[in-house]
């Protein structure tokens, strides 16, 4: 059994010892960081990770593209089952064949080293094929939110400068005004069931794909057809991986107005090697769920990047269905899952479904996309025997910045620690706090984003010039190390002067036995200047037996006065994005396909 090093509010000047400095200095480490990690005093509010904490030492970095990685994976395991879509597999060697022969249609198009290529796809292979071929020719990959409607796609496409788009046939009709203005030059399209086995499984979610017949477009190029046509590239075109982009994903800003966040090469490769050797599945082949899109870095960095790094099978899930998902696992052995708390929540929730199917084969489930409630993971603890493990990650952060570690580095309430980089807590002046004091999260390391795109005003706010990055999150972190998420900083629901966590709130409504998913807001009040808001929807078996004075009477118990909700809003459905975040506001778009 491996030796831990211990917290560094304990070791002291010990913590920075030989294996720590090998590893940091393996990867590429800045020495200006790493002299200032030796700066703070043990009570600071600053972690940096210790190799020891992950389930084994991360190699050095390959000075590679992101293609470039997924090459020498096709070279080892040339027929490994790469991808399963809608039933059908492919391999490695048979994935690579289409990325060449699709990345020969592009550059025939005009795509070349750093232009923008957009995608506007569920999670697919169609939309596999498309990032990699897009990185094969040094472009950069752009993909569209498939809830947007046309201004938002209009909005990302001018500030990208993508004029090429591939998208679903269904779709197109979002495209027609954008292309008779000009913002597009090329269209490219494919439908559902271009790539899918003859008895696939079609959940009822996804019918409509099925019921809407393919038709041809006039104007627009075939997929699949188009590609068929070219012999596949052979070398793919050079890049210096720290400085070209390969990923530009939008992201929601402060002042409302998106930004793109700018992901090298190299941010990619590095946090596809992170995410593998922190914590994988002992010496299995990883068989990954693939629920978050594509659209969202979680799509990348939680799913297909470190699964084809280490020689795994991704599998695209393009719109969640419960049942659907239980035969997936049972029938393809999966055993990694990221996913937000609603999806454990649902899957818990049709507990005959959990009795009928064997889910032992899953190996390691991590929450993401939001905070995963300590109620919700004892629960997933009682019902599976596994861990839920908590995680945090942004845009720009290339997914999980931090996280727990099961059997090594866990702590249940905590989001975990950081992966191979540093975190610290900070005041509104900037000047790191306590231990056990909140702040401001700032984060450091090699997976940090370049910066945002066409944006330095912004980027200058948030990538400070000493590499940390404001993440605009509140947290702290105590004397194990372990940081702990307090809400987002702009969601804090100010009442009569005194701060209130949204999240903090719902963790104990999470409490309440007839809760299953709850969301908490602020609510405009005259007097006080906000009250608590809570959004709840009841259990089944709870339905019109839970009124708003029990709800409020149960937090009373649990809550200093002023963060009660004063106002309980009972819905049969809780607003979610599609990565299942909760949405804090009252309405969304009812149809998740568009």
């Amino acid at each position: 059994m491996k030796k831990i090093m211990a917290p560094r509010y304990t070791a002291g000047e010990g913590f920075f010892d030989k294996a720590f400095f090998d590893c940091y200095k393996r990867i590429g480490y800045p020495d200006r960081w790493l002299e200032e990690a030796q700066t703070y005093a043990p009570e600071d509010a600053y972690v940096i990770s210790h190799p020891t904490w992950f389930y084994e030492a991360i190699p050095e970095v390959p000075p590679v593209s992101i293609y470039g990685l997924f090459e020498q994976t096709v070279r080892k395991f040339p027929d490994a089952i790469a991808v399963i879509f809608l039933d059908k597999a492919v391999t490695y060697r048979e994935l690579d064949l289409m990325i060449r022969k699709y990345a020969a249609f592009l550059k025939e198009l005009g795509i070349g080293r750093n232009q923008m290529v957009a995608t506007m796809l569920p999670n697919s292979l169609q939309h596999i094929v498309a990032f990699y071929a897009t990185a094969f020719l040094g472009a950069i990959h752009t993909p569209v939110d498939v809830m947007y409607k046309t201004k938002e796609i209009a909005d990302q496409l001018k500030d990208s400068g993508a004029r090429i788009i591939l998208v679903l046939d269904q779709w197109h009709e979002k495209l027609v005004d954008l292309k008779a203005d000009g913002l597009i030059d090329h269209e490219i399209v494919t439908h559902m069931t271009d790539w899918m086995a003859p008895d696939a499984v079609v959940p009822s979610n996804l019918k409509m794909c099925w019921n809407t017949p393919k038709r041809s477009i006039a104007g627009t190029f075939d997929f699949f057809k188009s590609m068929e046509k070219y012999a596949p590239l052979t070398e793919p075109v050079e890049v210096d991986p720290r400085k070209d982009t390969a990923l530009l994903l939008y992201t929601a800003g402060t002042t409302g107005k998106f930004k793109g966040v700018l992901e090298t090469h190299f941010n990619l490769v590095f946090n596809s090697l992170t995410h593998v050797h922190a914590a994988r599945p002992k010496e299995e082949r990883i068989i990954n769920f693939s629920i978050m899109p594509m659209f969202h870095t979680s799509g990348y960095l939680l799913h297909q990047l470190p699964v084809f790094y280490q020689g795994g099978t991704v599998i695209p899930i393009p719109l969640f269905d419960v049942a659907d998902a239980f035969r997936i696992i049972e029938t393809y052995r999966v055993n990694v899952i990221a996913a937000p708390p609603t999806f454990f929540i649902a899957l818990m929730n049709r507990e005959e479904l959990m009795a009928r199917h064997n889910l032992s084969s899953l190996r390691i489930t991590i929450g993401c996309a939001a905070p995963v409630p300590v109620e919700v993971q004892d629960r997933w603890k009682r019902m599976t025997g596994l861990d839920l493990v908590n995680g945090w990650g942004m845009t720009e952060t290339n997914s999980g910045g931090i996280i727990s570690i099961p059997g090594i580095k866990e702590k249940f309430g905590s989001i975990g620690i950081p992966l191979y980089s540093e975190v610290k807590i900070t005041d509104e002046m900037g000047n790191i706090v306590g231990r056990n004091q909140a702040g401001e999260i700032c984060y450091r390391g090699l997976q940090v984003a370049a910066g945002y795109y066409n944006n330095p005003r912004e980027t200058e706010m948030s990538f400070l010039p000493d590499g940390w990055l404001r993440t605009g999150d509140k947290g702290f972190i105590d004397k194990e190390d372990f940081v702990h998420f307090a809400g987002r900083i702009k969601h804090l629901i100010v009442v009569s002067g005194y701060n209130v966590s949204p999240v903090e709130v719902e963790h104990v409504l999470y409490l309440h036995n007839a809760v299953e998913e709850a969301m908490v807001t602020g609510h405009p009040d005259p007097y006080q200047g906000e009250t608590v808001k809570a959004t709840i929807s009841l259990k089944l078996d709870y339905m019109d037996k839970i009124t708003e004075q029990d709800i409020i009477d149960f937090c009373k118990k649990h809550l200093a006065s002023y963060k009660v909700p004063k106002i309980v809003d009972f819905r049969d459905i809780l607003p979610k994005s599609p990565t299942g975040k909760m949405m804090r506001q009252d309405h969304m778009d009812d149809d998740p396909m568009g």
